[in-house]
C-alpha cells in the first residue's frame, strides 16, 4: 500500500503541491482569525469572572459588616433581652436584605461550673425543655441561646454546644485568637429547614468582649470573652443572589471549599452537570473571614455560541471541502479498526468476569462454611454440658438447666441469623456491608462472650480474664461484634498453650478498644502483615484448623464499623489483637 502511495504522490506531485500550499495560506489566515475570536472571548470571560469574584466579596464584606454592627448593639448595652434583640434583627429585615442568611444569633461563653445556672435560666426565660447539647467534658462551651429569625428551624439551634464539632470549633478558636471574624468549612446547618432541599453551609463567628474597648492581645481577649455573634448561611441561597455578566446563562460558578477543587468540598454549583466539553475555565481564590474559597468560572455552550464567529469557516471553507474527503475516508477506517479491538476487549472482559464469578464463588462457600462453624461450635459445647447435667446423679437444677436451653436458643437464633446474612460476607470486599446498628454494651458483650468460653477455656487449662472497669457503650452491629470477639478469643485460646489469655476494654468519649492477649507461640514479624489477607495463616494447617478466613473477616468487619484491627506480636511471647472503634459508630463512606 505504502510503495502505491509513493506512486500516487510521484503522479500527482504538482497538484498535490499546490494543494498543500493552498491548505496552508488558509490555515495561516485562519489561525490568525481563530485567534483575534478567542481572544475577545476570553476577555469577555475575563471580565466576567472578575465581577464574579468582587460581587461575592462586597457581598460578604457587607454580611460581615451586618455581624460586626450586631456585636456593637452586645457591645453597648450591658444586657440585651431577648425581645431587644428580636426588634433589632427584624429591623434589619435579615431575610430580605441578606439573601442567604438562615440565622442570627449569639453564643455564649460559658465555663463548665456555669452550664447548670445558665440552663437554669434558660428554663426560666420560659424555655422549659432547655439543654445544653451534646453533652461534653470540656473546660469551655460555646452554647446559642439567641437566635433569630426565631422560627421552627432556628429553635432547633438553642442550647447547641458550637465547641462539640470540630469544624466550628476551629473557627471559634481562630476568631479568639485573632479578634476577628472567622468562618467556617463547609458544614451541615443545624437549623437546616427540614422541608427544604438540603444545602451546604457555613457559618461566620464574631468574638464577643467585655467593655468597649477591644483587647488587643489573646491573652487579654482570652480573659474578656463573653461569646461570639455568629451568622449561619444557606450557601445556594447565599450564592444565587449575585448578579454579574451571564451568570446562570451563559457562566457557571461552581465554589469548593479550601484551596483546592475536590468533590466532598464542594460549597455550591451553579450547573449541576459536568461542564461543558471546551469552554472555558478559570480558577480563583479568595479569603472569606480567614478560610480560602476556591472559585470555579466555567463557560456554557451558550457562551461559546454567543462569541463565536463565521469567519474563520469562511475563509477555511475552501480548504477543508477536500481535507473533509480525505477526513471521512480516514475515519472510516479507524472506526473499523476500532470496533475490532472493542469485540477483542469486550471478548476478553466476558472472559475475566467469568473467571471472577468462579473465584468469587469459590470464596463464597469458604466463607460460609468458616462463619457456619463459630455458632455450631458454641452450641455444641453448650448442649454437651447439659448432656453431662442430665447425667449427673442426683436431682436436676432446673434453674441452670433452664439457662442452658435459653444459651441454645440465642445460638441457635444466631445461627439463623448468619445463615440470612450469609450473603453480606461476600459483600465485605467490596465494602458493601449491611450493618443493623444498635446501642451495645461492649463490657457486658465481653463478659457474655467469656461465660460461652468457659468450659472450651477450663477443658484447655486457661485461665480467661475479662477486664471491663466501665460501661463502654457504642452503635455497633452486635451480631457481627460478636464475630470479630469468637474469631479473637477463640484463636487466644486455640494458640495460647494453656496460658492465661486477657480481655481488656478501654476507650474514652470517642473510641472504644478492645484488647485480647495470649502467651501463646506469638506470631513472626513476616507473617504479621499478612495474617489479616485471605486464606492466610501464620502456622500450619496440619497442626492447626481452620480455612485462614476468621482474621480477614474480622478485619472487614472492624472496618466496617469505620474501625481498625492492630497486631502487637513476638514468636514465643505470645500475641495481642486490638481493635480501635468510634463509639458513634461508622462514619459517611470515605470517613472510615
Amino acid at each position: 500500500m505504502s510503495t502505491s502511495l509513493a506512486s500516487h504522490v510521484r503522479r500527482n506531485a504538482a497538484a498535490l503541491l499546490a494543494l498543500l500550499m493552498g491548505l496552508l495560506v488558509t490555515a495561516g489566515a485562519t489561525t490568525y482569525i481563530r485567534r483575534g475570536v478567542s481572544l475577545r472571548r476570553q476577555q469577555l470571560f475575563d471580565d466576567a469572572t472578575a465581577d464574579g469574584s468582587v460581587a461575592l466579596q462586597q457581598r460578604l464584606d457587607v454580611y460581615q459588616a451586618m455581624l460586626l454592627g450586631t456585636r456593637g448593639v452586645f457591645t453597648g448595652s450591658e444586657a440585651v433581652e431577648r425581645r431587644e434583640f428580636r426588634a433589632y434583627t427584624e429591623s434589619l429585615e435579615v431575610r430580605q436584605r441578606y439573601p442567604g442568611i438562615q440565622a442570627v444569633g449569639l453564643a455564649r461563653w460559658l465555663s463548665r461550673d456555669e452550664l447548670a445556672r445558665h440552663e437554669a435560666r434558660m428554663r426560666q426565660e420560659g424555655f422549659p425543655q432547655y439543654r445544653v447539647w451534646p453533652e461534653d467534658a470540656r473546660e469551655h462551651h460555646a452554647v446559642v441561646d439567641l437566635v433569630e429569625p426565631f422560627d421552627v428551624n432556628n429553635l432547633r439551634v438553642l442550647g447547641f454546644d458550637i465547641m462539640s464539632e470540630p469544624a466550628r470549633r476551629a473557627a471559634l478558636e481562630r476568631a479568639m485568637r485573632s479578634g476577628l471574624p472567622a468562618a467556617t468549612g463547609k458544614v451541615q446547618l443545624v437549623s437546616e429547614p427540614l422541608d427544604q432541599v438540603a444545602q451546604a453551609g457555613f457559618v461566620i463567628y464574631v468574638p464577643l468582649y467585655a467593655g468597649m474597648v477591644e483587647p488587643t492581645t489573646p491573652q487579654a481577649r482570652g480573659e474578656r470573652l463573653e461569646g461570639f455573634v455568629f451568622g449561619a448561611f444557606r450557601m445556594k441561597d447565599f450564592v444565587e443572589g449575585l448578579r454579574f455578566q451571564g451568570f446562570q446563562s451563559t457562566i457557571d460558578l461552581t465554589i469548593y471549599d479550601g484551596a483546592t477543587v475536590s468533590e466532598p468540598a464542594r460549597l455550591y454549583t451553579s450547573h449541576p452537570g459536568a461542564p461543558d466539553a471546551g469552554g472555558l475555565r478559570q480558577q480563583l481564590t479568595v479569603q472569606v473571614a480567614g478560610v480560602p474559597w476556591t472559585l470555579v468560572f466555567t463557560t456554557r455552550e451558550a457562551f461559546m455560541r454567543g462569541t463565536r464567529s463565521s469567519h474563520p469557516f469562511t475563509v477555511a471553507g475552501g480548504g477543508l471541502l477536500m481535507s473533509l474527503l480525505l477526513f471521512l475516508v480516514t475515519r472510516a477506517q479507524v472506526n473499523a479498526r476500532a470496533l475490532a479491538e472493542q469485540a477483542s476487549a469486550e471478548h476478553r472482559r466476558l472472559a475475566d468476569e467469568a473467571q471472577a464469578a468462579v473465584r468469587v464463588r469459590d470464596e463464597f462457600l469458604s466463607v460460609a462454611a468458616h462463619e457456619l462453624r463459630t455458632p455450631l461450635t458454641s452450641l455444641k459445647l453448650q448442649l454437651q454440658l447439659l448432656f453431662r447435667q442430665l447425667r449427673q446423679p442426683g436431682p436436676l437444677d432446673a434453674e441452670r438447666l433452664e439457662r442452658g436451653v435459653e444459651t441454645c436458643e440465642r445460638q441457635t437464633t444466631r445461627l439463623t441469623k448468619l445463615v440470612d446474612s450469609l450473603l453480606d460476607v461476600a459483600r465485605l470486599s467490596s465494602g458493601r456491608m449491611e450493618l443493623q446498628l444498635e446501642d451495645v454494651e461492649l463490657g457486658e458483650l465481653v463478659r457474655e462472650l467469656a461465660r460461652r468460653f468457659e468450659a472450651e477455656a477450663q477443658a484447655a487449662g486457661v485461665r480467661l480474664e475479662v477486664d471491663a472497669p466501665e460501661p463502654m457503650t457504642g452503635r455497633w452491629d452486635r451480631l457481627r461484634l460478636e464475630q470479630v470477639l469468637t474469631n479473637l478469643m477463640s484463636n487466644a485460646l486455640k494458640y495460647g498453650h494453656g496460658a492465661p489469655v486477657d480481655v481488656r476494654v478501654r476507650g474514652d468519649a470517642e473510641r472504644a478498644r478492645v484488647e485480647v492477649q495470649d502467651r501463646g507461640i506469638g506470631i513472626a514479624p513476616e507473617d504479621a502483615a499478612r495474617v489479616f489477607d485471605r486464606f492466610e495463616r501464620a502456622v500450619s494447617s496440619r497442626h492447626y484448623g481452620g480455612l485462614g478466613l476468621g482474621l480477614f473477616i474480622t478485619r472487614q468487619l472492624v472496618e466496617a464499623h469505620g474501625g481498625r484491627i492492630l497486631l502487637e506480636s513476638r514468636p514465643g511471647e505470645g500475641s495481642t489483637f486490638i481493635v480501635h472503634l468510634p463509639r458513634a459508630g461508622p462514619g459517611p463512606p470515605g470517613q472510615k
